[in-house]
Protein backbone atom coordinates (compact mmCIF):
# COMPACT_ATOMS: atom_id res chain seq x y z
CA UNK A 1 0.00 0.00 0.00
CA UNK A 2 1.59 3.17 -1.35
CA UNK A 3 1.08 6.39 -0.15
CA UNK A 4 0.25 9.85 -1.65
CA UNK A 5 2.43 12.80 -1.74
CA UNK A 6 -0.07 14.09 0.43
CA UNK A 7 0.81 11.77 3.16
CA UNK A 8 4.54 12.11 2.34
CA UNK A 9 4.18 15.99 3.11
CA UNK A 10 2.74 15.19 6.72
CA UNK A 11 5.83 13.06 7.88
CA UNK A 12 8.01 15.18 10.21
CA UNK A 13 10.98 15.39 8.66
CA UNK A 14 9.44 17.03 5.10
CA UNK A 15 7.30 19.15 7.11
CA UNK A 16 10.08 20.89 9.22
CA UNK A 17 11.36 21.72 5.54
CA UNK A 18 8.64 23.69 5.02
CA UNK A 19 6.82 22.66 1.89
CA UNK A 20 4.68 24.48 -0.29
CA UNK A 21 3.11 22.70 -3.76
CA UNK A 22 3.45 24.68 -6.97
CA UNK A 23 2.03 22.28 -9.44
CA UNK A 24 0.02 18.74 -9.35
CA UNK A 25 -2.04 17.05 -6.82
CA UNK A 26 -0.44 15.85 -4.69
CA UNK A 27 -3.88 13.61 -3.16
CA UNK A 28 -3.32 11.46 -6.59
CA UNK A 29 0.06 11.41 -6.65
CA UNK A 30 1.29 7.98 -5.24
CA UNK A 31 5.05 7.21 -4.04
CA UNK A 32 6.78 4.67 -4.39
CA UNK A 33 10.86 5.46 -2.86
CA UNK A 34 12.06 8.69 -1.89
CA UNK A 35 15.76 10.09 -3.79
CA UNK A 36 17.66 12.71 -3.50
CA UNK A 37 19.83 13.49 -6.39
CA UNK A 38 21.52 16.59 -8.14
CA UNK A 39 22.03 14.38 -11.76
CA UNK A 40 20.61 16.32 -14.44
CA UNK A 41 20.21 13.01 -16.29
CA UNK A 42 18.42 11.25 -13.64
CA UNK A 43 14.85 10.91 -16.10
CA UNK A 44 16.85 7.92 -17.40
CA UNK A 45 17.92 6.28 -14.07
CA UNK A 46 14.38 6.45 -12.08
CA UNK A 47 11.83 3.75 -12.55
CA UNK A 48 9.03 4.95 -11.68
CA UNK A 49 6.96 6.42 -8.55
CA UNK A 50 9.00 8.59 -6.71
CA UNK A 51 9.62 12.15 -4.84
CA UNK A 52 13.03 13.34 -6.15
CA UNK A 53 14.59 15.58 -3.71
CA UNK A 54 17.42 18.15 -5.02
CA UNK A 55 18.71 21.25 -4.35
CA UNK A 56 19.03 22.16 -7.95
CA UNK A 57 22.79 22.35 -8.66
CA UNK A 58 22.26 19.80 -11.70
CA UNK A 59 20.22 23.09 -12.70
CA UNK A 60 22.34 25.39 -12.21
CA UNK A 61 23.50 27.11 -15.55
CA UNK A 62 20.76 25.58 -17.58
CA UNK A 63 19.15 27.42 -20.35
CA UNK A 64 15.05 27.82 -20.05
CA UNK A 65 14.52 24.88 -22.75
CA UNK A 66 17.37 22.50 -20.21
CA UNK A 67 15.11 22.87 -17.62
CA UNK A 68 12.04 21.99 -19.72
CA UNK A 69 13.69 19.45 -20.78
CA UNK A 70 15.21 17.99 -17.16
CA UNK A 71 11.19 18.11 -16.29
CA UNK A 72 10.29 16.30 -19.46
CA UNK A 73 12.33 13.18 -18.69
CA UNK A 74 11.46 12.92 -15.51
CA UNK A 75 7.65 13.19 -16.06
CA UNK A 76 8.66 10.37 -19.20
CA UNK A 77 10.30 8.18 -16.60
CA UNK A 78 7.20 8.81 -14.17
CA UNK A 79 8.45 10.10 -11.53
CA UNK A 80 5.61 11.02 -9.28
CA UNK A 81 6.76 14.52 -7.72
CA UNK A 82 10.09 16.61 -7.65
CA UNK A 83 10.52 18.53 -4.31
CA UNK A 84 13.18 21.61 -4.75
CA UNK A 85 15.10 23.40 -1.81
CA UNK A 86 15.06 27.38 -2.49
CA UNK A 87 17.65 29.31 -1.03
CA UNK A 88 20.68 27.34 -1.67
CA UNK A 89 21.11 27.10 -6.09
CA UNK A 90 17.19 29.23 -6.77
CA UNK A 91 16.25 31.79 -4.65
CA UNK A 92 13.35 31.15 -6.68
CA UNK A 93 11.67 28.43 -8.17
CA UNK A 94 12.27 28.78 -11.81
CA UNK A 95 9.11 29.68 -13.82
CA UNK A 96 9.90 27.21 -16.66
CA UNK A 97 9.78 24.66 -14.19
CA UNK A 98 6.57 25.17 -12.48
CA UNK A 99 4.96 24.93 -15.82
CA UNK A 100 6.09 22.16 -17.17
CA UNK A 101 5.26 20.60 -14.35
CA UNK A 102 1.63 22.10 -14.62
CA UNK A 103 1.71 20.61 -18.11
CA UNK A 104 3.25 17.42 -17.38
CA UNK A 105 0.48 16.88 -14.16
CA UNK A 106 4.07 16.21 -11.90
CA UNK A 107 3.74 17.29 -8.81
CA UNK A 108 6.37 20.09 -7.80
CA UNK A 109 7.01 21.25 -4.05
CA UNK A 110 9.25 24.01 -3.07
CA UNK A 111 10.93 23.29 0.30
CA UNK A 112 12.12 26.90 2.07
CA UNK A 113 13.62 25.08 4.92
CA UNK A 114 17.29 23.08 4.69
CA UNK A 115 16.57 19.48 6.22
CA UNK A 116 18.95 17.11 5.21
CA UNK A 117 17.48 14.88 2.30
CA UNK A 118 18.56 11.61 4.28
CA UNK A 119 15.91 12.08 6.67
CA UNK A 120 13.11 12.57 4.67
CA UNK A 121 14.44 9.25 3.45
CA UNK A 122 14.39 7.55 6.76
CA UNK A 123 11.13 9.07 7.20
CA UNK A 124 9.55 7.62 4.46
CA UNK A 125 11.18 4.20 4.70
CA UNK A 126 9.29 3.90 8.45
CA UNK A 127 6.08 5.44 6.87
CA UNK A 128 6.69 2.05 4.17
CA UNK A 129 7.45 -0.41 6.51
CA UNK A 130 5.06 0.84 9.30
CA UNK A 131 2.29 0.72 6.55
CA UNK A 132 3.05 -3.08 5.32
CA UNK A 133 2.60 -4.19 8.70
CA UNK A 134 -0.42 -2.61 9.57
CA UNK A 135 -1.95 -2.79 6.10
CA UNK A 136 -1.52 -7.03 6.68
CA UNK A 137 -3.48 -6.46 9.38
CA UNK A 138 -6.25 -4.24 8.35
CA UNK A 139 -6.44 -5.51 5.18
CA UNK A 140 -7.37 -8.79 6.47
CA UNK A 141 -11.03 -8.27 6.84
CA UNK A 142 -10.89 -6.81 3.13
CA UNK A 143 -9.38 -10.11 1.74
CA UNK A 144 -11.32 -12.11 3.81
CA UNK A 145 -14.88 -10.86 2.60
CA UNK A 146 -13.45 -10.53 -0.84
CA UNK A 147 -12.53 -14.47 -0.96
CA UNK A 148 -15.80 -15.89 0.65
CA UNK A 149 -17.77 -14.55 -2.14
CA UNK A 150 -15.25 -16.29 -4.62
CA UNK A 151 -15.92 -19.58 -2.52
CA UNK A 152 -19.41 -19.72 -2.37
CA UNK A 153 -20.07 -19.14 -5.42
CA UNK A 154 -21.36 -15.08 -5.45
CA UNK A 155 -20.15 -14.37 -8.97
CA UNK A 156 -18.62 -11.19 -10.39
CA UNK A 157 -21.69 -9.25 -10.10
CA UNK A 158 -21.50 -9.93 -6.38
CA UNK A 159 -18.02 -9.61 -6.13
CA UNK A 160 -18.08 -6.48 -7.80
CA UNK A 161 -21.13 -5.36 -5.69
CA UNK A 162 -19.16 -5.87 -2.45
CA UNK A 163 -15.89 -4.07 -3.78
CA UNK A 164 -18.05 -1.28 -4.77
CA UNK A 165 -19.01 -0.75 -1.42
CA UNK A 166 -16.01 -1.20 0.27
CA UNK A 167 -14.59 1.42 -1.41
CA UNK A 168 -17.65 3.38 -1.34
CA UNK A 169 -17.61 4.44 -4.98
CA UNK A 170 -18.89 2.17 -8.24
CA UNK A 171 -16.48 -0.74 -9.58
CA UNK A 172 -16.03 -2.54 -13.37
CA UNK A 173 -14.38 -4.82 -14.89
CA UNK A 174 -12.99 -3.87 -18.06
CA UNK A 175 -11.07 -6.47 -20.62
CA UNK A 176 -7.52 -5.79 -22.15
CA UNK A 177 -9.22 -4.11 -25.17
CA UNK A 178 -10.83 -1.34 -23.18
CA UNK A 179 -14.79 -3.18 -23.05
CA UNK A 180 -16.72 -2.98 -19.72
CA UNK A 181 -16.78 -6.78 -19.13
CA UNK A 182 -19.40 -6.05 -15.51
CA UNK A 183 -19.85 -3.28 -12.89
CA UNK A 184 -21.54 -3.12 -9.78
CA UNK A 185 -25.06 -2.82 -9.37
CA UNK A 186 -25.12 -0.74 -6.21
CA UNK A 187 -25.94 2.86 -6.30
CA UNK A 188 -22.98 5.36 -6.09
CA UNK A 189 -21.64 8.21 -7.17
CA UNK A 190 -19.01 7.81 -9.36
CA UNK A 191 -15.80 10.71 -9.81
CA UNK A 192 -16.16 12.20 -13.70
CA UNK A 193 -12.62 11.83 -14.18
CA UNK A 194 -10.10 10.22 -11.47
CA UNK A 195 -10.38 6.81 -11.46
CA UNK A 196 -8.39 4.21 -9.03
CA UNK A 197 -6.84 1.03 -11.29
CA UNK A 198 -5.55 -2.36 -10.43
CA UNK A 199 -4.39 -5.17 -13.08
CA UNK A 200 -6.19 -8.10 -13.24
CA UNK A 201 -3.56 -10.81 -14.07
CA UNK A 202 -4.31 -14.68 -15.10
CA UNK A 203 -1.72 -17.40 -15.59
CA UNK A 204 -0.55 -15.83 -19.03
CA UNK A 205 -0.56 -12.32 -18.38
CA UNK A 206 -3.09 -9.46 -17.93
CA UNK A 207 -6.60 -10.24 -18.30
CA UNK A 208 -8.36 -7.24 -17.77
CA UNK A 209 -8.09 -3.61 -15.17
CA UNK A 210 -10.43 -3.54 -12.18
CA UNK A 211 -11.37 0.32 -12.47
CA UNK A 212 -12.93 1.86 -9.37
CA UNK A 213 -14.79 5.24 -10.64
CA UNK A 214 -13.04 7.24 -7.44
CA UNK A 215 -10.14 9.55 -6.71
CA UNK A 216 -7.44 7.20 -5.28
CA UNK A 217 -7.28 7.32 -1.30
CA UNK A 218 -5.31 4.61 0.43
CA UNK A 219 -8.20 3.07 1.47
CA UNK A 220 -9.19 2.34 -2.59
CA UNK A 221 -6.22 1.46 -3.68
CA UNK A 222 -5.93 -1.30 -0.70
CA UNK A 223 -9.48 -2.31 -1.58
CA UNK A 224 -8.57 -2.53 -5.56
CA UNK A 225 -4.86 -4.35 -4.63
CA UNK A 226 -6.66 -7.46 -3.12
CA UNK A 227 -10.08 -7.00 -5.13
CA UNK A 228 -8.09 -7.51 -8.51
CA UNK A 229 -6.58 -11.19 -7.10
CA UNK A 230 -10.20 -12.04 -5.91
CA UNK A 231 -11.60 -11.42 -9.53
CA UNK A 232 -9.05 -13.27 -11.02
CA UNK A 233 -9.92 -16.20 -8.49
CA UNK A 234 -13.17 -15.58 -10.11
CA UNK A 235 -12.31 -15.36 -13.72
CA UNK A 236 -10.29 -18.72 -13.36
CA UNK A 237 -13.23 -20.59 -11.72
CA UNK A 238 -15.57 -19.76 -15.44
CA UNK A 239 -13.32 -19.83 -18.53
CA UNK A 240 -16.45 -18.71 -20.52
CA UNK A 241 -15.98 -15.28 -18.90
CA UNK A 242 -15.30 -12.70 -21.55
CA UNK A 243 -12.76 -10.52 -19.95
CA UNK A 244 -10.44 -13.10 -20.74
CA UNK A 245 -7.42 -11.75 -22.66
CA UNK A 246 -7.67 -11.73 -26.28
CA UNK A 247 -6.06 -13.79 -28.42
CA UNK A 248 -4.19 -11.14 -29.81
CA UNK A 249 -3.15 -10.04 -26.65
CA UNK A 250 -1.77 -13.56 -25.56
CA UNK A 251 0.16 -13.59 -28.47
CA UNK A 252 2.22 -9.93 -27.70
CA UNK A 253 2.48 -11.50 -24.14
CA UNK A 254 4.18 -14.78 -25.21
CA UNK A 255 6.37 -12.68 -27.60
CA UNK A 256 7.55 -10.39 -25.17
CA UNK A 257 8.10 -13.18 -22.63
CA UNK A 258 10.17 -15.36 -24.89
CA UNK A 259 8.15 -18.08 -25.28
CA UNK A 260 7.02 -17.94 -28.81
CA UNK A 261 9.82 -18.67 -30.92
CA UNK A 262 8.41 -21.57 -33.46
CA UNK A 263 7.58 -20.60 -36.38
CA UNK A 264 5.00 -23.26 -36.69
CA UNK A 265 3.47 -22.22 -33.57
CA UNK A 266 3.41 -18.47 -33.74
CA UNK A 267 1.68 -18.66 -37.43
CA UNK A 268 -1.32 -21.07 -35.80
CA UNK A 269 -1.47 -18.72 -32.90
CA UNK A 270 -1.71 -15.56 -35.41
CA UNK A 271 -3.85 -17.60 -37.42
CA UNK A 272 -6.28 -18.20 -34.71
CA UNK A 273 -5.89 -14.30 -33.68
CA UNK A 274 -7.47 -13.63 -37.07
CA UNK A 275 -3.99 -11.97 -38.33
CA UNK A 276 -1.73 -14.33 -40.39
CA UNK A 277 0.57 -12.74 -43.05
CA UNK A 278 1.54 -14.51 -46.38
CA UNK A 279 4.33 -16.47 -47.33
CA UNK A 280 7.21 -13.88 -47.98
CA UNK A 281 5.27 -10.62 -46.51
CA UNK A 282 7.49 -8.96 -44.91
CA UNK A 283 6.36 -7.74 -40.54
CA UNK A 284 6.81 -4.34 -39.19
CA UNK A 285 6.80 -4.17 -35.42
CA UNK A 286 6.18 -0.89 -33.69
CA UNK A 287 6.46 0.31 -30.27
CA UNK A 288 4.16 3.13 -29.47
CA UNK A 289 5.70 3.99 -25.64
CA UNK A 290 2.96 5.61 -23.41
CA UNK A 291 3.75 7.58 -19.71
CA UNK A 292 4.17 5.24 -17.10
CA UNK A 293 1.17 6.51 -15.51
CA UNK A 294 -1.26 5.79 -18.29
CA UNK A 295 -1.45 1.82 -18.48
CA UNK A 296 -0.46 0.36 -21.92
CA UNK A 297 -3.66 -1.36 -21.93
CA UNK A 298 -5.76 1.20 -21.50
CA UNK A 299 -3.96 2.29 -24.77
CA UNK A 300 -4.74 -0.62 -26.56
CA UNK A 301 -7.94 0.60 -28.42
CA UNK A 302 -6.81 3.73 -29.18
CA UNK A 303 -3.70 2.55 -30.77
CA UNK A 304 -5.36 0.03 -33.03
CA UNK A 305 -7.68 1.98 -34.58
CA UNK A 306 -5.03 4.62 -35.43
CA UNK A 307 -2.59 1.96 -36.06
CA UNK A 308 -5.01 0.28 -38.80
CA UNK A 309 -6.21 3.48 -40.53
CA UNK A 310 -2.31 3.64 -41.58
CA UNK A 311 -0.83 0.49 -41.79
CA UNK A 312 -3.77 -1.90 -42.38
CA UNK A 313 -4.85 -4.69 -39.97
CA UNK A 314 -2.58 -5.06 -37.43
CA UNK A 315 -2.33 -7.15 -34.23
CA UNK A 316 -1.81 -4.92 -31.14
CA UNK A 317 -1.23 -5.64 -27.53
CA UNK A 318 0.27 -4.24 -24.37
CA UNK A 319 3.58 -4.81 -23.05
CA UNK A 320 4.75 -2.65 -19.94
CA UNK A 321 4.45 0.75 -20.61
CA UNK A 322 4.24 -0.12 -24.45
CA UNK A 323 1.88 -1.06 -26.94
CA UNK A 324 2.99 -3.27 -29.28
CA UNK A 325 1.76 -3.31 -33.03
CA UNK A 326 2.15 -5.78 -35.79
CA UNK A 327 1.46 -4.60 -39.12
CA UNK A 328 2.16 -6.35 -42.99
CA UNK A 329 3.85 -5.59 -46.16
CA UNK A 330 5.86 -2.97 -45.22
CA UNK A 331 9.60 -4.36 -46.49
CA UNK A 332 13.07 -3.55 -45.31
CA UNK A 333 13.71 -1.11 -48.59
CA UNK A 334 10.57 1.68 -48.00
CA UNK A 335 12.17 2.96 -44.82
CA UNK A 336 11.05 6.74 -45.70
CA UNK A 337 7.36 5.12 -46.07
CA UNK A 338 7.77 3.55 -42.14
CA UNK A 339 9.09 6.26 -40.93
CA UNK A 340 6.28 8.77 -42.71
CA UNK A 341 3.53 6.11 -41.49
CA UNK A 342 4.68 5.51 -38.10
CA UNK A 343 4.66 9.48 -37.74
CA UNK A 344 0.99 9.96 -39.39
CA UNK A 345 -0.01 6.86 -36.10
CA UNK A 346 1.63 8.97 -33.93
CA UNK A 347 -0.19 12.10 -35.10
CA UNK A 348 -3.89 10.32 -35.15
CA UNK A 349 -3.03 9.44 -31.07
CA UNK A 350 -1.49 13.05 -30.23
CA UNK A 351 -4.91 13.86 -31.91
CA UNK A 352 -6.78 12.20 -29.20
CA UNK A 353 -7.57 12.14 -25.67
CA UNK A 354 -3.83 10.51 -25.13
CA UNK A 355 -1.81 13.08 -26.64
CA UNK A 356 -0.25 14.02 -23.05
CA UNK A 357 0.79 10.79 -22.54
CA UNK A 358 2.13 9.29 -25.64
CA UNK A 359 6.12 9.11 -26.02
CA UNK A 360 8.47 7.71 -28.26
CA UNK A 361 7.23 5.51 -31.22
CA UNK A 362 10.17 2.71 -31.92
CA UNK A 363 10.51 0.99 -35.15
CA UNK A 364 12.08 -2.85 -35.73
CA UNK A 365 13.90 -3.46 -39.34
CA UNK A 366 10.87 -5.22 -41.00
CA UNK A 367 11.31 -8.85 -40.72
CA UNK A 368 11.59 -10.28 -43.94
CA UNK A 369 9.68 -14.05 -42.55
CA UNK A 370 7.32 -14.78 -39.99
CA UNK A 371 10.39 -16.31 -37.79
CA UNK A 372 11.85 -13.01 -37.66
CA UNK A 373 9.03 -11.08 -35.49
CA UNK A 374 10.10 -12.62 -31.74
CA UNK A 375 13.42 -10.66 -32.70
CA UNK A 376 11.75 -7.86 -34.07
CA UNK A 377 9.50 -7.67 -30.72
CA UNK A 378 12.17 -7.38 -28.67
CA UNK A 379 14.34 -4.42 -31.57
CA UNK A 380 11.33 -1.97 -31.23
CA UNK A 381 10.96 -2.06 -27.83
CA UNK A 382 15.18 -2.11 -27.18
CA UNK A 383 14.89 1.13 -29.80
CA UNK A 384 12.77 3.04 -27.25
CA UNK A 385 14.44 1.85 -24.34
CA UNK A 386 18.11 3.12 -25.81
CA UNK A 387 16.23 6.53 -27.10
CA UNK A 388 15.13 7.31 -23.34
CA UNK A 389 18.92 6.11 -22.52
CA UNK A 390 20.22 8.71 -24.67
CA UNK A 391 18.07 11.39 -23.76
CA UNK A 392 16.46 11.63 -27.39
CA UNK A 393 13.12 13.24 -27.62
CA UNK A 394 12.84 12.35 -31.30
CA UNK A 395 8.67 11.46 -31.70
CA UNK A 396 9.79 8.23 -34.67
CA UNK A 397 13.06 6.36 -33.77
CA UNK A 398 13.67 3.36 -36.45
CA UNK A 399 16.27 0.69 -35.84
CA UNK A 400 18.52 2.52 -37.61
CA UNK A 401 18.66 5.76 -36.26
CA UNK A 402 20.13 4.34 -32.68
CA UNK A 403 22.13 0.88 -35.06
CA UNK A 404 25.36 2.64 -33.25
CA UNK A 405 24.22 2.59 -29.97
CA UNK A 406 22.91 -0.63 -29.99
CA UNK A 407 25.99 -2.19 -30.91
CA UNK A 408 28.05 0.14 -28.43
CA UNK A 409 25.65 -1.16 -25.42
CA UNK A 410 25.51 -5.01 -26.72
CA UNK A 411 28.26 -5.63 -28.56
CA UNK A 412 31.66 -3.74 -26.98
CA UNK A 413 32.37 -4.23 -23.77
CA UNK A 414 31.88 -1.04 -20.52
CA UNK A 415 35.41 -0.69 -20.36
CA UNK A 416 36.40 -0.34 -23.86
CA UNK A 417 33.87 2.29 -24.51
CA UNK A 418 34.92 4.31 -21.74
CA UNK A 419 38.83 4.18 -22.71
CA UNK A 420 37.29 4.87 -26.32
CA UNK A 421 35.82 8.10 -25.54
CA UNK A 422 38.18 9.11 -23.20
CA UNK A 423 40.61 8.69 -25.92
CA UNK A 424 38.54 10.44 -28.65
CA UNK A 425 36.71 13.39 -26.86
CA UNK A 426 38.81 13.63 -23.15
CA UNK A 427 40.62 16.79 -24.11
CA UNK A 428 37.37 18.17 -25.25
CA UNK A 429 35.33 17.21 -21.89
CA UNK A 430 37.94 18.12 -19.44
CA UNK A 431 38.56 21.84 -21.74
CA UNK A 432 34.81 22.42 -20.78
CA UNK A 433 34.92 22.15 -17.78
CA UNK A 434 37.73 23.42 -16.74
CA UNK A 435 36.98 26.65 -19.02
CA UNK A 436 33.06 26.89 -19.42
CA UNK A 437 33.28 26.68 -23.11
CA UNK A 438 31.40 24.35 -25.43
CA UNK A 439 33.88 22.92 -27.78
CA UNK A 440 32.02 19.58 -27.08
CA UNK A 441 28.49 20.92 -27.89
CA UNK A 442 30.30 22.94 -31.29
CA UNK A 443 32.23 19.75 -32.58
CA UNK A 444 28.73 17.46 -32.22
CA UNK A 445 26.87 20.52 -33.81
CA UNK A 446 29.68 20.51 -36.66
CA UNK A 447 29.26 17.05 -37.56
CA UNK A 448 25.69 16.86 -37.41
CA UNK A 449 25.52 19.65 -40.43
CA UNK A 450 28.20 17.68 -42.29
CA UNK A 451 31.09 19.90 -41.27
CA UNK A 452 29.33 22.82 -42.50
CA UNK A 453 30.36 25.54 -41.12
CA UNK A 454 27.84 28.52 -42.33
CA UNK A 455 25.21 25.76 -41.07
CA UNK A 456 26.59 24.98 -37.65
CA UNK A 457 27.26 28.65 -37.03
CA UNK A 458 23.84 29.26 -37.25
CA UNK A 459 22.69 26.15 -35.19
CA UNK A 460 25.01 27.53 -32.23
CA UNK A 461 23.80 30.99 -32.89
CA UNK A 462 27.45 32.41 -33.28
CA UNK A 463 29.40 34.35 -35.69
CA UNK A 464 31.40 32.64 -38.07
CA UNK A 465 34.76 33.78 -36.87
CA UNK A 466 33.91 32.48 -33.40
CA UNK A 467 33.24 29.43 -34.59
CA UNK A 468 36.89 29.72 -36.58
CA UNK A 469 38.43 29.84 -32.88
CA UNK A 470 36.56 27.16 -31.51
CA UNK A 471 37.48 24.55 -34.61
CA UNK A 472 41.11 25.81 -34.40
CA UNK A 473 41.15 24.97 -30.41
CA UNK A 474 38.99 21.68 -30.52
CA UNK A 475 41.50 20.67 -33.62
CA UNK A 476 45.00 21.54 -31.10
CA UNK A 477 43.34 19.71 -28.13
CA UNK A 478 42.81 17.03 -30.63
CA UNK A 479 45.72 16.76 -32.88
CA UNK A 480 44.27 16.56 -36.24
CA UNK A 481 42.19 18.48 -38.41
CA UNK A 482 38.30 17.62 -37.88
CA UNK A 483 37.87 17.25 -41.67
CA UNK A 484 39.98 14.04 -41.42
CA UNK A 485 38.07 11.64 -42.89
CA UNK A 486 39.54 8.78 -40.40
CA UNK A 487 38.56 11.13 -37.93
CA UNK A 488 35.48 12.14 -38.47
CA UNK A 489 34.24 8.50 -38.36
CA UNK A 490 36.19 8.30 -34.65
CA UNK A 491 34.64 11.35 -33.38
CA UNK A 492 30.93 10.07 -34.55
CA UNK A 493 30.95 7.05 -32.73
CA UNK A 494 32.66 8.23 -29.63
CA UNK A 495 29.89 11.27 -29.43
CA UNK A 496 27.08 8.21 -29.77
CA UNK A 497 28.93 6.44 -26.93
CA UNK A 498 29.34 9.41 -24.87
CA UNK A 499 25.35 9.56 -25.48
CA UNK A 500 24.73 6.29 -24.36
CA UNK A 501 26.92 6.68 -21.18
CA UNK A 502 25.55 10.19 -19.98
CA UNK A 503 21.95 10.06 -21.29
CA UNK A 504 22.95 13.54 -22.35
CA UNK A 505 22.80 15.35 -26.05
CA UNK A 506 25.86 17.17 -26.20
CA UNK A 507 23.44 20.36 -27.56
CA UNK A 508 21.60 20.20 -23.94
CA UNK A 509 25.53 20.72 -21.98
CA UNK A 510 25.32 24.16 -20.69
CA UNK A 511 28.20 25.82 -21.35
CA UNK A 512 29.20 29.52 -20.10
CA UNK A 513 30.94 31.44 -22.83
CA UNK A 514 28.53 32.87 -26.27
CA UNK A 515 31.59 34.01 -28.46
Amino acid sequence: MLPTVSEVLQLPAVRAADPVVLAGDPDAAVVRWVHSSEVYEMGGLLAGGELLLTTGLGLHGRSAQQVVDYVERLADAGCAALALEVGRTFSVVPPELVDTARRRDVVLLALREVVPFVRMVEDFADLLLRRKLSWRHAGEPVWQELLGLVVSGQGLAGLLDAVARLADCPAELVDVDGRVVERSRLPGQAHPTDRTVAEVRGPHGPVGRLVLLGRRTARRTGVADRAAVAVALELGRHPDVGSRPSLAQAVVTDLVAGVLVSEGELRARLAAAGWVPATGVPVLVVAVEFDRRTPASEAVPAVRQAAEEVLGQCLVGAAGSAVLVLARGWPRSALRRQREAVAALRARLCAGPLAAAIRTVGVADAGEALADVPSAVAEAREVVALSRRIGSREPVVLARDVAIHRLLATGVAPGEVTRFVAGQLGPLVDHDAAHGTELLRTLDAHLATGLSKTRTAELLGIRRQSLYARLDRIEQLLGAPVEDPAQHVGLGVALAAWRLRTGLDPQAVPGVTRG
